[in-house]
């Protein structure tokens, strides 16, 4: 004769089971796992606290707002809600998506640096100054060639010395009080500085090509006049005076 398994809380498999199947005496019932990141996700469940009327159907809630929840699945509101964070800093109208994508993996830290690529076996040193540990923080902007590009092309936007720490750039980015106009230039020049850092990079790594600092600054203050034109600033009263707030902050 078979043995009839007896039913533990932490052993149950039902995929189709109600809230109030899997939720007793004021605790859930989980299956046993090894995976560590699903005890912590379990962990996090538990600490969320739960409160079951009776008699009320199961149903499904979206997440339409901070703090709010709905029965109707709204795409926007979830895009928007599945953002990171720092989106401001990466999506704003007169963003370029080549730009854009470029900054949004150095933001993630998803960029192949070689202080990630020394984990497949591929260590490399900083292409620029020959610094060991090449980091995103070190690239953006700890690195002197690095840094003394970027003090050229984003002149005074900052309303202070830039500073080569990277959290700190962000931080100030985040936090500062800039006009409409100086934030737009201020997320545009940034992105297309790391945009073309990180072509300039990989152009030496793999071309075996090399531009001195100069040469980049000029290609970014074409690339961002260029963008600048292109917005038919002049027609757009949000935008009028977007040109020349960029050759103010030039102004040696």
């Amino acid at each position: 004769m078979k043995k009839s398994k007896k039913s533990h809380p932490n052993s149950f498999k039902n995929k189709n089971a109600k809230i109030c199947e899997v939720f007793l005496d004021g605790d859930r019932r989980f299956r046993r796992c090894r995976d560590q990141r699903i005890q912590n996700l379990i962990l996090d469940i538990r600490a969320f606290p739960v409160s079951l009327v009776e008699n009320v159907r199961d149903g499904v809630q979206w997440r339409n707002g901070e703090d709010t929840y709905g029965e109707r699945f709204v795409s926007k509101a979830t895009w928007d809600l599945t953002r990171y964070r720092k989106q401001n800093v990466v999506w704003f109208p007169q963003g370029v998506p080549r730009f854009v994508f470029i900054t949004w993996l150095a933001i993630r830290n998803r960029l192949s640096t070689s202080h990630r690529t020394s984990q497949w076996g591929h260590p490399q040193g900083c292409l620029f100054c020959g610094e060991p540990d090449e980091t995103r923080d070190h690239i953006f902007f700890a690195c002197p060639y690095t840094f003394t590009l970027w003090i050229k092309v984003v002149g005074n936007l900052f309303g202070q010395e830039p500073d080569p720490d990277w959290d700190t750039t962000m931080a100030h980015l985040l936090t500062g009080s800039f006009d409409r106009l100086t934030f737009i230039l201020l997320r545009l020049v940034l992105q297309v500085t790391i945009y073309y850092i990180w072509r300039e990079r990989n152009d030496r790594k793999h071309n075996n090509s090399a531009r001195p600092v100069n040469h980049v600054s000029k290609l970014i203050d074409k690339t961002v006049r260029n963008r600048i034109t292109s917005t038919g600033y002049a027609l757009k009263p949000r935008l009028q005076g977007l040109m020349r707030r960029w050759f103010e902050a030039h102004i040696l």
